[in-house]
């Protein structure tokens, strides 16, 4: 058996970026904080489910969101790196009919502009162009979430 790795050229890499009208360490803390987090973390018409979080380098995350169609969708992965209000960077696995997918490397940045926030998102190692663009449809819904979130704790 062969096994295979695809090089950081052979991929398809995805950034987004927002500004959110909050402070640096709220919008931190709505990544950090399981309470936070299960308000947002999804898109739009989907429900979260279940999950799981052990926000530490190291520690383990895990979340099942369900589309209104009833199907459930489970992904997870391992927090490789945290400096507060600054970083998250974490692994990203997506699993499907019961195996688990590649995995991706998700780094989220948060820097601060004037009275907000930026917040770069950016996942690496995308295996296709494709799944790539399945990736930013959801990711800009999951940063819809957050945004609308931000705005109802102000």
């Amino acid at each position: 058996m062969t096994t295979q790795t695809k090089a950081a050229t052979d991929t398809f890499d995805l950034t987004l970026t927002r500004v959110f009208k909050a402070p640096r360490h709220l919008v931190f803390q709505m990544w950090a904080d399981s309470e936070h987090k299960s308000q947002w973390w999804r898109p739009k018409t989907f429900t979260l489910v279940d999950s799981a979080e052990n926000f530490r380098p190291g520690g383990d995350w895990m979340s099942i969101m369900e589309a209104p169609s009833g199907n459930r969708y489970r992904m997870e992965g391992t927090y490789k790196e945290i400096i507060e209000n600054e970083l998250i960077v974490f692994s990203h696995h997506w699993f499907e009919d019961g195996q688990r997918g590649p995995a991706t490397l998700i780094t989220v940045t948060f820097e601060d502009v004037a009275d907000s926030t930026r917040l770069t998102f950016t996942q690496a190692l995308i295996g296709n162009e494709a799944d790539r663009n399945d990736q930013q449809n959801g990711w800009n819904e999951f940063l819809d979430m957050l945004d609308a979130t931000l705005t109802d704790a102000s």
